[in-house]
């Protein structure tokens, strides 16, 4: 894990293209969703936001073991003397990082262009949202980002494979971010969408944590 955040603090590649992802597809979203009179589709700014997380992770993921093949750190990593689960913890830990930091600037920019003066009062079940959701895309797209890695279109692959798994954390984020903004009573209107993902992220961390050992090593 310090490995990788040490190299991205020196290259700046991946946290650099999601952001550029992000902000662009806000202000985007930001005209696209502004109606003649001046309003907003307040309604649709919940599955909107979570898309633009999904997608900027994305370009993370497909990064995320791109030095290791490339340059052939795998090798040395599979030779250490440690459990391969390990390496998922590091890898998971950090793509954590890298959307966190994302987040930090998308959150208060979606709340400025989309719903200003609405996302404070809700911010402690929005913050425990995030975190869950955040953990499930990262679990998921780390252990697929390193059963793609020996692909020839790993690039192309990823996204084919984690889009469709990831569609039942995309709903149930979108859908609580979405009661969140229309008035909903802050941790009451979340629990059975928090409960849902606490559930999704337990499946694929325990999947992980089984199977990871065969799927880096072949």
């Amino acid at each position: 894990m310090r490995k990788d955040l040490v190299s991205e603090l020196r290259t700046r590649e991946t946290v650099v293209s999601m952001f550029l992802f992000v902000v662009l597809a806000m202000v985007v979203f930001h005209y696209a969703f502004t109606v003649p009179g001046g309003g907003r589709i307040s309604l649709l700014t919940g599955g909107m936001l979570w898309v633009v997380f999904v997608f900027g992770a994305l370009l993370g993921l497909n990064r995320s073991f791109a030095h290791e093949k490339d340059e052939g750190c795998l090798d040395g990593l599979l030779l250490c003397p440690v459990d391969r689960v390990t390496i998922f913890l590091a890898k998971m830990t950090a793509n954590l990082v890298f959307l966190g930091l994302i987040q930090l600037v998308a959150v208060p920019l979606f709340a400025l262009l989309f719903v200003p003066g609405r996302m404070v009062s809700q911010l402690p079940a929005f913050v425990v949202l995030i975190a869950l959701a955040d953990l499930g895309i990262a679990a998921l797209g780390t252990l697929l980002a390193t059963i793609s890695m020996n692909t020839r279109a790993r690039d192309l692959l990823l996204p084919i494979v984690f889009l469709p798994l990831v569609i039942p954390l995309l709903i149930a984020a979108a859908s609580g971010t979405s009661a969140l903004l229309s008035g909903g009573a802050g941790f009451g209107a979340l629990l059975g969408r928090l409960a849902f993902l606490l559930v999704y992220d337990g499946v694929f961390l325990v999947l992980a944590y089984g199977t990871y050992d065969v799927a880096i090593g072949e």
